[in-house]
Parts: structure tokens; C-alpha cells; sequence
């Protein structure tokens, strides 16, 4: 699994899958209330060549790339959430982010230049002229009111106060010494922690653990093991529910204490 983004109004999760021993790539979508998968349509012999970068309104984006050596982005392609149909293309254009009221976009080869607002159920242009600010601004808005019940975690390193503080939790509760770095989220009724201890060979293994506010354990995966560094958005919270990526192939999900 190379990378995962929700569809909130859906909702649904646009999935892309790469294999770079084969340089393959596949695009899906996760129905989140029935959990069908879709795969979606996308020629084999170029879908190595592009990337998810968001999905909403029952669509999936892709980028391509304008310079592969540089993995710089060109070119937006919808497709249909379902069965992957071509929906609308901008070739020369480039993903900003999406907003309240379409989807921003910039040329490829002028990056510095303003912004242009589109559709982005039909791609046609809404209005162009958007200074980099104002785009900045209204993504970020969106965002706002679009991950209302979607929970990232936050990251603490060794060596900063929250890291030691949550360190000092998990090893009153269960003895173990986590290092490195930690990854925190905290509901109303749960606190979720990624954390990483010291594998038999000076790697790391990567667990995740759900605890009340009581501090009694309800959940402990292990998501990797053998691993030579850290990653970051090891898991994601929406609805209520926890969703776990193990051994970067295995997407697990459990409900939490409303």
C-alpha cells in the first residue's frame, strides 16, 4: 500500500497499490459502509507513471508526471469512484488541493503563477486569477469542515516533552520502553498510541495501542517488524473507527468506545 485518501462525502477510501520490483501500480476504492473493494480501469503499462492524489465527490484524482526524474506532477485525471472511467483531463494542469467550491489547479511549467478554480466534477474552469494565498486559504478551510469525523495522530520525538510524557504512560501501564518516536491521538473515550521498540537485531518493530482513559488496554497490533526507520500516519481514525495498515499490505479496522 503506497498511499490512502478518503472520499468524505462518499464515504470511501481511494487506495494505490505499487510494486516496484515489477513497476506495477494499482488503483482501488473501499466502499467504507459495505467494505467492497473496486479496482479500478487504469491501463497497466502507465499506471506506473501516475499517483493518487485525492478523491471526492465520488471521483478518484491521479497526477501524471511532467520530469519522472524529479517526480514533478502534470496532468489531472478523474475517474469514476467506481469502475475507474475516465470522467475529465487537464493535461497541462497540475493539483493544487480541493475547496468548498472546486478544485484548485496551477500549470505545470509555472508554478509560481495564480491559480485557476475548477470543476472538479467536469474539470471546466470556475474562475482563474487565485493568488497563491487565497488558495492556500481555502484548502485549508475545506479541510476543516471536511475532516470534522476524520482524526490524524501527531507525532512526538525522542526528546521532546510530549514523547517522554507518553513513554512514561505505556511503560507504567505494560513495562515496555518505547523509543525513537511516537505517533498520539486522544477521543473522548480512547487514547491511540503507534510506538516503536527495539528489534532483536537493532531494527524496529511497530505496535499500535488502544487504552480507555482508565488506562485499561482494549487493542495491541503489531503493524511491522525488522523495520530500518520510522513512518508517519501509521493509522487513521474516521467515524470512530480505527484503521490499521500492517506489513503495508494488510488494512485492518476496528470500531472504538463511542
Amino acid at each position: 500500500m503506497w498511499r490512502i485518501r478518503i472520499d468524505t462525502s462518499t464515504p470511501k477510501l481511494a487506495l494505490e497499490v505499487r510494486d516496484s520490483d515489477l513497476l506495477l501500480a494499482h488503483f482501488c476504492t473501499l466502499d467504507l459502509a459495505e467494505f467492497r473493494l473496486n479496482k479500478l480501469a487504469v491501463n497497466p503499462s502507465k499506471a506506473w507513471w501516475q499517483g493518487l492524489e485525492d478523491a471526492q465527490h465520488n471521483l478518484v484524482f491521479l497526477h501524471g508526471y511532467g520530469d519522472r526524474k524529479t517526480g514533478q506532477h502534470k496532468g489531472v485525471t478523474a475517474l469514476a469512484a467506481e469502475g475507474g472511467e475516465v470522467q475529465w483531463q487537464l493535461d497541462e494542469m497540475a493539483f493544487y488541493g480541493l475547496a468548498s467550491d472546486g478544485m484548485l489547479v496551477y500549470r505545470a511549467d509555472a508554478p509560481d503563477q495564480p491559480l485557476t478554480l475548477v470543476n472538479p466534477k467536469t474539470g471546466n474552469t470556475l474562475r482563474d486569477g487565485i493568488s497563491q494565498q487565497t488558495a492556500a486559504s481555502l484548502v485549508a478551510d475545506f479541510s476543516q469542515t471536511r475532516y470534522t469525523n476524520w482524526e490524524y495522530p501527531v507525532m512526538y520525538k525522542d526528546g521532546e516533552p510530549y514523547f517522554e510524557e507518553v513513554c512514561n504512560f505505556i511503560a507504567d501501564q505494560s513495562g515496555e520502553k518505547p523509543v525513537v518516536a511516537l505517533e498520539y491521538a486522544e477521543l473522548s473515550n480512547n487514547i491511540v498510541i503507534s510506538y516503536y521498540e527495539e528489534g532483536a537485531v537493532g531494527n524496529l518493530d511497530n505496535f499500535v495501542v488502544v487504552y480507555d482513559l482508565q488506562g485499561n488496554l482494549h487493542l495491541k497490533v503489531k503493524l511491522g517488524s525488522g523495520l530500518s526507520g520510522i513512518g508517519s500516519d501509521t493509522f487513521f481514525i474516521f467515524n470512530l473507527q480505527l484503521y490499521l495498515l500492517r506489513d503495508k499490505h494488510i488494512l485492518q479496522v476496528y470500531r472504538l468506545l463511542a
